[in-house]
């Protein structure tokens, strides 16, 4: 059933799921370190290298698709006995984690573009919203915390116990895949390309909640973009950008498929009227 269930889910059953949760992926980091320590492992990759800089690309584009899965996943758009644990492995490659994702992403699509509740507002500035998602994200996980459990000073406490523990497991995440990868490939290829994937997100999000066309935040919104670059990507990154048919239907695995079956549908209704 855990294997199974979304995080978001055991996050409303029990008031100590995350805490756990960021404990249970502590522990595990903290047993890889030890192990590494104790046979004294040898990184995958000395460096720094030539050929880094063409793997550098390549890393990119799978850890951008690594977010695109763990969004998949948030929406169940994976086979159910493999969307939890695919979530929870690509989840630890791009550091934050599967449960995180689900429970921002699911409080995105109630509140989505409300500047007081959507865990990544958008402006009209796209670096105005890079500093907005970055800043508001931890704070609306604690608002997500006592909307389901309550505001009290208790759970004020607790949440901060449990934030917390969420930095210290990214620090053994990260010190874990540092030593691993080795430190040349950690600093120059997967530190940088987590990073940049982290923004293609972000730009992602914000041009198609309307923001390279919007005046105002009132102009803010789904919407679904058709440009011939935008075809092209979404052909690359199965249909992200036909994001209005997302928040329509979003357990739709390509929402690009939908939304031309249902342009090609209208236009046969053209010709036939």
């Amino acid at each position: 059933m855990v294997l199974t269930a979304h995080p978001i889910s055991q996050f409303r059953k029990n008031p100590r799921f995350y805490l756990m949760y960021d404990g249970f992926w502590f522990l595990i980091c903290a047993a890889v370190l030890s192990a590494f320590s104790f046979t004294n492992f040898t990184p995958l990759f000395a460096g720094p290298s030539w050929w880094f800089a063409a793997a550098f690309p390549a890393v990119l584009f799978g850890l951008i698709w690594a977010h695109l899965l763990i969004h998949n996943a948030t929406h169940g758009s994976l086979p159910r006995a493999i969307n939890r644990v695919v979530g929870e492995l690509l989840g630890l490659m791009v550091i934050v984690r599967f449960a995180s994702w689900d429970i921002v992403h699911m409080r995105h699509h109630k509140y989505s573009d409300d500047r007081e509740k959507d865990p990544h507002p958008n402006f009209p500035s796209f670096w105005k919203t890079v500093f907005n998602t970055v800043f508001h994200v931890e704070k609306q996980l604690f608002q997500q915390y006592y909307d389901v459990w309550g505001d009290t000073p208790e759970n004020h406490a607790r949440e901060r116990r449990r934030a917390w523990m969420s930095y210290g497991t990214n620090v053994v995440l990260l010190a874990s895949w540092f030593w691993l990868l080795g430190p040349a490939f950690f600093v120059l290829v997967f530190l940088p390309c987590n990073l940049l994937a982290g923004l293609f997100v972000i730009h992602f999000n914000w041009t198609t909640h309307n923001g390279e066309s919007a005046k105002s935040i009132e102009d803010m919104r789904p919407v679904n973009l058709t440009s011939p670059y935008y075809r092209f990507a979404n052909k690359l990154f199965a249909g992200i950008y036909a994001h209005k048919m997302h928040h329509d239907r979003p357990a739709l695995f390509n929402p690009a498929n939908a939304l031309a079956a249902a342009q090609a549908a209208e236009h046969s209704g053209q010709q036939a009227a």
